[in-house]
């Protein structure tokens, strides 16, 4: 198991996360784990403190893994907390509140302000939510990227329908091309201008004020052109034929009814106990 920070925190190992938990802005941990945190084992809300923080809904890991050091999370909430595989998270419970008032940093307006208002409220209720976290949004046949650009009145919220949302609208160059190259050049300027201020800080040329305002301006300018560009590889990747060799035959299929993947010529799923019905 990973080491206590305290009665209520540990450290746990980052895993990808089971596939059918993609994008459903949940963690699994051990059972025994969720106890020393306080959680009950239908699940929660934990906070994740790697190089950044974000908050997730917690479920137990399923029955056929005994690790009590590891945490699974998808590759949002990796991006969220600033971990990656194989890396170690603080995890600790945590109680969010209503938000009274929440801002979206986003390109553009998929369509009128009030009507995508609701939409988010809907497909966002009751979801933990932190300053800085970027989220992605289906709309249609579309995947719509937003960050938190601010948050009231607390570190962990979710939201409700009282919930105040507005939009803070990045209005770009008509002649811009947001494609994968354009928004690769505009990562390493940000980069650069990220060392820029941190070579000046060490320097003392700027002050510790001013040098946190900026820093968090152009880090968070960052992770939104790093989340387009994730999001637009992704795209590229679902939209190139799947090729399987006539040679090499498929060995496992994955269950229809937990996810997890299993032998081919399997009759009942060694996870979640169910019969694999044959067509």
């Amino acid at each position: 198991m990973g080491n206590k920070k305290n009665a209520r925190s540990v450290e746990l190992k980052v895993k990808e996360a089971y596939p059918q938990d993609v994008g459903k802005f949940k963690v699994r941990i051990n059972d025994d784990i969720l106890k020393i945190l306080g959680i009950k084992s239908s699940g929660g809300i934990v906070g994740l403190y790697g190089r950044k923080v974000t908050a997730a809904i917690v479920r137990p890991l399923f029955l056929s893994e005994t690790a009590k050091d590891l945490i699974r999370m998808d590759r949002f909430i990796r991006k969220n907390c600033g971990v990656s595989v194989g890396e170690y998270v603080s995890v600790r419970r945590v109680r969010p509140i209503p938000a009274q008032s929440i801002s979206f940093r986003l390109t553009a307006l998929p369509l009128r302000s009030d009507d995508f208002k609701q939409i988010l409220k809907r497909k966002l209720m009751g979801i933990p939510v932190s300053p800085g976290d970027m989220i992605v949004v289906q709309l249609e046949k579309s995947k719509i990227p937003l960050a938190i650009s601010r948050l009231q009145p607390a570190e962990f919220c979710f939201i409700r329908d009282t919930t105040s949302v507005d939009f803070i609208e990045k209005v770009q160059e008509e002649e811009e091309v947001e494609s994968v190259d354009g928004l690769i050049k505009r990562k390493q300027v940000i980069e650069d201008i990220l060392k820029k201020l941190e070579s000046k800080f060490d320097q003392g040329t700027i002050g510790a004020e001013e040098f946190s305002k900026l820093y968090e301006q152009y880090k968070e300018e960052q992770m939104f052109i790093e989340f387009q560009i994730n999001e637009l590889m992704e795209n590229q990747d679902t939209q190139m034929p799947i090729k399987i060799p006539l040679e090499e035959p498929m060995s496992s299929m994955f269950c229809p009814h937990c996810g997890i993947k299993i032998p081919l010529d399997s009759l009942w799923c060694p996870n979640c106990g169910n019969k694999i019905e044959r067509t």
